[in-house]
């Protein structure tokens, strides 16, 4: 199921698509899933911690609000995780999942 979620800015409405999950993967891992084409990367559960906690490690970063997770795969291409998700999820492990989000143009 997709869904289309918009984002009224300063700058102007900005929408994200749902085209995923984060499941957790045993006591470490993340999988980052899309619908329709599977895993796409795995994330160690302690670099969405670092994160959160204000260190940004490799492919991961934090959008200027702090508001939203910013994924990076290996192909470049960014994917968006509301941080409050991610939270979740770390806090609830291993029984809460997070949407995963592209940014629409």
């Amino acid at each position: 199921m997709t869904f289309t979620i918009t984002s009224v800015k300063e700058k102007g409405a900005v929408s994200y698509e749902k085209i995923g999950r984060l499941i957790p993967d045993g006591e470490h891992e993340i999988r980052v899933i899309k619908d329709g084409s599977g895993e796409i990367l795995r994330i160690q559960k302690t670099d969405f911690t670092l994160l959160i906690a204000g260190l940004a490690p490799d492919g991961l970063q934090l959008s200027d609000s702090g508001n939203r997770v910013i994924i990076t795969a290996p192909s470049g291409e960014e994917y968006v995780v509301l941080t409050n998700q991610v939270r979740g999820m770390i806090e609830q492990w291993p029984k809460k999942k997070a949407a995963v989000f592209l940014l629409l143009l």
